[in-house]
């Protein structure tokens, strides 16, 4: 199986269908960023899989060693200015 990304600015679906989550990178801009990834098809809302923040002008990251099932699907509830959320998954 060959991992997908999604890269998200704002709050979206990032995978409308079940899947498994390998990782987020999240890189905040001019204020402190933060991204929860839920196990839903099309709302910031249910069961989380991960949650990240990063302060003003960094970055963070995280990579499972064996991916998170979504049973669902995928929605990143992101916040931030200028903000960049990056989701790896199968």
């Amino acid at each position: 199986m060959a991992i997908a990304s999604s890269t998200k600015a704002a709050s979206g679906v990032v995978k409308a269908s079940p899947g498994m989550l390998a990782g987020v990178v999240l890189a905040a801009g001019s204020d402190t960023a933060s991204v929860i990834i839920y196990d839903n098809a099309s709302a910031g809302s249910g069961t989380v899989l991960v949650k990240l923040a990063a302060v003003k002008e960094t970055s963070t990251s995280v990579l499972f060693p064996a991916p998170v099932v979504a049973s669902k699907g995928m929605y990143a509830a992101v916040t931030g200015t200028g903000v960049s959320a990056s989701v790896l998954y199968v």
